[in-house]
């Protein structure tokens, strides 16, 4: 089992690469690690004195996890917790591209579309879990729920739509970094609309049912609240839309 792993510490004491008599060993720990104490393998970021280097590490299973005094509301599922990776030996081998890599754009940036992927599957189970609960209740036909229902496939369909094009644009890499890094940003913020519209509108037709601990609805909009909450929603909004808003603007899409 491997895992991706690039989030310091908010109280500081993040990942550094040091040098020690000639070898390369690690110092400090990451947050938020999904698999804690299950995945074996871990692709994490370190800083270096010159930059930030990404490494794949070997990790025992079952040592090396902290104590957290947080508890996620969802995703609880994902095991996640922190690591203190100090005092690993990291062979030369081990180190995965050069410094700096990590945040190279538009390849930083871009790989934001594989998150809205995964909400994206949130976003279809929900409409499967939607559908199921009207026709069990024999609720399908009421024009209330009809309507809710069918905004529903809106916001799946526009999630996809927009997805789908940043898929390609990420993955082609055939227009400038500004280009590319604009596009997939407005991709994210328009799968996390059209997954709160979803979580909104299904738990006004299932009630009081979206809310029973056990309900598929209520695992379902409870990992998918935390996971939308990915980094810098407002910066990522108005360095996008200043992309588009200038005196020549590029072609939009």
């Amino acid at each position: 089992m491997s895992a991706l792993r690039v989030t310091d510490p908010p109280s500081g004491g993040g990942l550094a690469l040091k040098s020690d008599g000639g070898a390369l060993v690690l110092c400090g720990g990451k947050a938020f690690c999904s698999g804690a104490g299950h995945a074996t393998r871990a692709l994490v970021t370190a800083t270096t004195p010159t930059g930030v280097q990404m490494l794949i590490i070997a990790i025992e299973h079952g040592t090396r996890v902290c104590p957290s005094p947080i508890s996620l509301a969802g995703m609880r599922a994902a095991a996640t917790g922190g690591m203190d990776l100090s005092g690993l030996n990291v062979a030369p081998d081990a180190l995965l591209g050069g410094e700096g890599d990590y945040l190279r754009e538009p390849v930083f940036s871009a790989g934001a579309w594989r998150s809205s992927a995964a909400a994206l599957g949130g976003l279809s189970a929900l409409v499967n879990i939607h559908r199921q609960d009207l026709l069990g209740r024999g609720r399908a036909q009421n024009p209330h729920q009809s309507a809710r229902f069918g905004q529903l496939v809106i916001a799946h369909e526009t999630a996809r739509l927009w997805l789908e094009q940043a898929a390609v644009r990420g993955c082609l890499e055939d227009d400038s970094p500004e280009a590319i890094v604009a596009y997939i940003n407005l991709s994210r913020l328009a799968v996390e609309a059209a997954c709160l519209d979803a979580m909104r509108l299904t738990q006004r037709s299932l009630g009081l049912s979206a809310f029973i601990a056990g309900h598929p609805a209520e695992r379902i909009c409870r990992d998918l609240a935390t996971y939308l909450r990915q980094p810098a929603p407002d910066e990522t909004l108005t360095n996008a839309a200043a992309y588009y808003c200038r005196p020549r603007p590029p072609q939009f899409p």
